[in-house]
């Protein structure tokens, strides 16, 4: 299991973040806020902890590192298998899909089922 972000990943989601640091969930819409994006992963606040006093919340690097390979490797990744026990396992989905939405090649294919969809960039 991946503990930190690799350098590619880390540019790009660094790269995310000062372009825009507000990150919608796909599912609803819901802003996000990139606080900040580190090697062990991305913390991110939203309206409800930012409301309550709450500090970011970090989304582990394992988590983002893991649906990315999945996605880049198999060309698409739906929401459901990314949570599944059977699947990647993922807890923080809604998290992991916006901030990979965001990402250069990656589309949203389908909001029922969530389904992102991967074309490499040219170079």
């Amino acid at each position: 299991m991946t503990t930190t972000l690799d350098h590619q990943l880390l540019a790009l989601l660094r790269g995310v973040m000062e372009t825009d640091p507000v990150i919608l969930t796909v599912s609803n819409g819901r802003p996000n806020r990139i606080v900040s994006v580190e090697p062990d992963g991305v913390h991110i606040e939203t309206s409800r902890s930012e409301a309550l006093g709450r500090p970011a919340q970090l989304v582990p690097a394992w988590m983002i590192a893991t649906a990315w390979s999945h996605l880049t490797t198999n060309g698409e990744l739906e929401n459901r298998y990314l949570v599944s026990n059977d699947g990647l396992n993922v807890k923080r989905s809604s998290a992991v899909i916006a901030l990979l939405a965001r990402l250069p090649g990656v589309t949203v294919n389908s909001s029922r089922p969530l389904r992102l969809t991967y074309l490499r960039p040219p170079r």
